[in-house]
């Protein structure tokens, strides 16, 4: 399944993002991926705000990967851009995260950077600029992230 969504403005694309939230349980991975700039962090962001995060999101590009309570779901988010090789993901204890046993939901941008190595059962997220606002292309692979994505386009 795929689907896709304009976004002509920021709040938009908070909305979009926002609506995935009351989905997300245990086990689910999200992978983003678009240019600098796009929207992935903000993204994230308004998944927290709507599942009532109280702590501020910010991107992990130095950390690698921050964890957050949101509303009871914890919320692993990783940041790929500044690794450079697979084998750095065993570094930061990233398998173990995103193992679908592992209590939380992972929202993993830079995902594309080591796409081999993401899990198999995934919703994909491509954002991409479009004058001011953002283009959101989502697809699954996996029978949870296809149902996932299928909550997500009814709402």
């Amino acid at each position: 399944m795929e689907h896709a969504w304009d976004a002509p403005d920021k709040q938009a694309m908070g909305a979009l993002a926002a609506a995935l939230a009351p989905h997300l349980r245990d086990g689910d991975a999200v992978l983003l991926d678009g240019d600098l700039g796009a929207g992935k962090t903000c993204f994230v962001q308004a998944v927290a705000d709507a599942l009532g995060c109280g702590d501020a999101v910010t991107s992990p590009t130095f950390n690698i990967m921050q964890e957050y309570d949101a509303g009871g779901l914890r919320l692993l988010h990783f940041d790929l851009y500044r690794l450079d090789d697979a084998a750095q993901l065993e570094d930061v204890d990233f398998y173990a995260a995103v193992d679908a046993f592992t209590p939380g939901a992972a929202f993993i941008e830079w995902a594309d950077k080591f796409a081999d190595e993401m899990p198999d059962d995934a919703l994909h997220v491509r954002i991409g600029v479009a004058g001011d606002g953002r283009t959101v292309r989502a697809h699954a692979t996996g029978e949870r992230a296809e149902a996932l994505l299928a909550a997500w386009v009814q709402g």
